[in-house]
């Protein structure tokens, strides 16, 4: 300290002797009138350990008719006092807390501490004014630790709500230096002597007091400092997301008003509705602002634009029936946290209820209207069941007239599926896959650059699936034990990835997520790359889905079984083995639906994340989900379905496609109503078996190939599914038949594009 407090001397009378080398200003004008004179002081508020000293800095201001101040030049003498003997004052402005000595070179501490604060005084004699500092004197803290009484057992503090951290300054020691909060005595501390800090405003603020304030989802730590010592940092958690309540209310050009409700949704094509989330914390109180987001299970058909942080407005756009949630995912929502120790003690940030994604009730929307769409056929061979088919065709739904020029494919198909978005058809090949472009109807052989494999590799391989955004497509060698996964904006290209015998996919709604399965179980995507789940229960994966909830995932293959969707644990085995699984939403509740021999399967599921559950937890990984027992309904289906294509806007599944070799086919289309618990049956011309089709998205229409093998001919039928019966139409002029329209391959894959 005396080597610094002289090198302050030094420096201050360098400074004067350069001042005298050049002019100076005065002025002996008397006062105008009306001026005013005032003294303030820098800092105003400051805190020494006995034996410091710090420097405090007086400025003669000028105001005139109470204009702004402005500063005096040149500036009069001050003098400096202290208002208690044990605090003395340079005339230079150097508080010592303790005693000077006669050259203001060292400070010793008192052998008595001041009572309170001390006021310092600097006083402008030729004008007559002062200003006051104060300074608290306490023993030299040599640590300090944080606490929060208040805190109680609470994990978290919710959104907000505030809670007064405490600083506790100890001496060198470890003997407490008293607080001035509780008496003002001899060396004590002042709350504000104190520098407060927070690692992280986005989650918290702290007063000068200590006084926090909870402002979004998250952990921080504080910290106090005092005249140069720093606490042992103290974690403040402010409360997660733990459950979202969905509901919509009539769409108006001012902000959502009452009535809400959580019931389903019936649109025509252009309207909108507000959908409104009410998000509530790990402690159940509300909060105002989080970063969720709206999903559609089909964003073709719907729509949303933010309109508020938790409101948004939800077009129709095309017709069909879609289910909408709110969700709240790490990392933009509820994001992971380290291990934290907070004033009711060390935990997870897993146990806090940080880093889950919470998934909303269900709202089912219909859009209703008119969605006219391209029908695609395509098979391995012409009708003769022996020359290779190198075709795509393209028929409009309408008509059932060929609407465009067949589109020629370089390599035999295996499998085709068309993109929810309706903009590409993509059909694999053992050979290499083809993308078809619907808009120009040109296909082409696509190479990507291959993560793991030879950067001009073709893929091959059967299409599994297509992720709702369109974004993602999975392809399965089973031959090669190879799967590739195609990132179609090409961010990543396609990653290959050496997994033998995977025959089934499933997303997320919003493509947050992948599972795949196959002989071997469960895959899970993570980072780039699939792995096994953990507790994995399943073999000969045939099918797998996503609750529209958010809350599970299933998968069929030896027997049904659900995982959870946030860390794919507690399996749970189910009845029944459905060779074939759909989901859908009724009334809030999320049904699972499947197909096993001749036996229907209808596992409603009930999750404390539904509207007016209690208590409401949305929290995937704390929340209850429950599989009811299944409504099973005995099927008068003679043959083995191969595919079943489900109508979400009639809620009715139907067998659109069968084992070709049946021995006893059936007559007409078998089919499942979810609101009836019953099947059906629709009528159709031929006892033909079905190869494969598909349903419009208005539900109007259902299309599906035939193929006689004794006639060698193929046709594509359709169904007016408001009538139950099939369509027939034939040439005015020549008397052909138009409708079923005649097929010049074998129809084994039938798809209808989105519209």
């Amino acid at each position: 300290m005396h080597m610094n407090r002289l090198l302050t001397l030094v420096l201050i009378g360098l400074a004067g002797l350069l001042a005298s080398c050049g002019s100076s200003i005065t002025s002996s004008t008397k006062p105008a009138e009306k001026d005013e004179y005032l003294v303030s002081v820098s800092p105003d508020r400051f805190t020494l350990n006995s034996g410091d000293w710090a420097t405090v800095t007086a400025l003669v201001e000028k105001t005139h008719e109470n204009g702004t101040p402005t500063t005096v030049s040149p500036q009069p003498t001050i003098k400096f006092y202290a208002s208690d003997p044990h605090v003395t004052v340079s005339s230079s402005g150097e508080v010592c807390a303790g005693v000077w000595d006669s050259k203001y070179l060292n400070c010793t501490p008192a052998s008595t501490l001041p009572t309170g604060l001390v006021t310092i005084t600097a006083y402008d004699a030729k004008h007559n004014v002062s200003g006051t500092a104060f300074v608290s004197v306490h023993p030299r803290v040599a640590s300090i630790s944080l606490s929060a009484p208040a805190w109680g057992a609470r994990k978290c503090i919710s959104q907000n709500n505030q809670v007064q951290y405490v600083a506790s300054p100890f001496d060198s020691s470890g003997n407490a230096i008293p607080t001035c909060s509780t008496t003002v005595v001899a060396g004590c501390v002042y709350d504000n002597d104190y520098t407060w800090s927070v690692d992280d405003t986005n989650v918290a603020t702290v007063s000068q007091y200590g006084n926090v304030v909870a402002v979004n989802p998250g952990v921080t730590n504080l910290t106090a400092r005092l005249n140069g010592t720093v606490s042992v940092p103290l974690a403040f958690a402010t409360c997660p997301p733990s459950s979202i309540l969905l509901q919509s209310s009539a769409y108006t050009n001012a902000p959502p008003t009452p009535p809400y409700s959580t019931a389903d949704l019936t649109l025509q094509i252009g309207n909108q509705k507000y959908l409104s989330a009410t998000l509530v914390d790990s402690n159940g109180n509300s909060l105002t602002t989080s970063p969720i987001q709206f999903i559609t299970s089909n964003p073709l058909t719907s729509s949303f634009s933010t309109l508020l942080p938790l409101v948004s407005t939800v077009t129709a756009n095309n017709a069909g029936r879609v289910t909408v949630t709110a969700a709240c995912e790490p990392s933009t929502c509820n994001p992971s946290v380290s291990d934290f120790t907070s004033p009711a003690g060390a935990t997870t940030g897993k146990a806090a209820g940080f880093g889950y994604p919470i998934y909303s009730n269900v709202i089912g929307m219909t859009v209703q209207g008119a969605a006219g769409s391209p029908v695609l056929v395509t098979g391995t061979t012409f009708t003769d069941g022996v020359t290779p088919a190198h075709k795509l065709l393209v028929y409009d739904s309408t008509s059932l007239a060929i609407s465009h020029d067949p589109i020629e494919l370089a390599n035999l198909p295996n499998s085709l599926v068309v993109a929810p978005n309706g903009a590409k058809a993509y059909v694999g090949s053992d050979t290499g896959l083809i993308v078809v472009d619907l808009t120009s109807y040109q296909s082409s052989i696509r190479t990507y650059p291959i993560t793991g494999g030879i950067s001009d590799d073709v893929i091959t391989g059967k299409v599994l699936g297509v992720s709702p955004d369109s974004r993602y497509v999975l392809i399965s060698d089973i031959a090669n034990g190879i799967v590739f996964l195609i990132d179609t904006t090409g961010t990543k290209a396609a990653i290959r990835y050496a997994i033998p015998g995977i025959t089934a996919v499933a997303f997320a709604a919003d493509s947050s997520n992948i599972w795949i399965g196959g002989n071997t179980g469960v895959y899970s995507y993570q980072a780039d790359t699939f792995v096994p789940i953990a507790t994995n229960a399943s073999t000969h994966v045939s099918a797998l889905t996503w609750l529209p909830d958010g809350q599970s995932y299933f998968a069929t293959g030896d027997q049904l079984v659900k995982y959870s969707t946030c860390d794919d644990q507690n399996p749970q085995l189910l009845e029944g083995a459905p060779v074939s699984l759909s989901t859908t939403a009724l009334n809030g509740v999320p049904h699972v639906l499947g197909l096993s021999g001749s036996t229907w399967y209808d596992y409603s599921v009930t999750t404390s994340a539904q509207a007016g559950a209690t208590p409401a937890v949305g929290n995937v990984c704390l929340s209850t989900v429950t599989v009811n027992t299944p409504v099973k309904v005995a099927s008068t289906l003679n043959c083995t379905a191969n595919q079943v294509s489900f109508s979400p806007t009639l809620q009715r599944e139907f067998v659109t496609g069968v084992n070709s070799s049946c021995a006893t086919p059936d007559l007409g289309i078998h089919g499942y109503d979810v609101n009836t618990n019953s099947e059906f049956t629709l009528s159709t011309l031929s006892t033909v078996v079905p190869l494969s089709g598909g349903v419009l998205s208005d539900a109007s229409k259902l299309f599906f190939g035939t193929y006689d093998s004794t006639a060698k001919t193929a046709q594509l039928h359709r169904i007016d599914l408001s009538t139950g019966t099939e369509d027939t139409a034939t040439d005015s002029t020549t008397g052909q038949v138009t409708i079923p329209a005649p097929v010049q391959l074998v129809p084994s894959f039938v798809a209808v594009v989105p519209k």
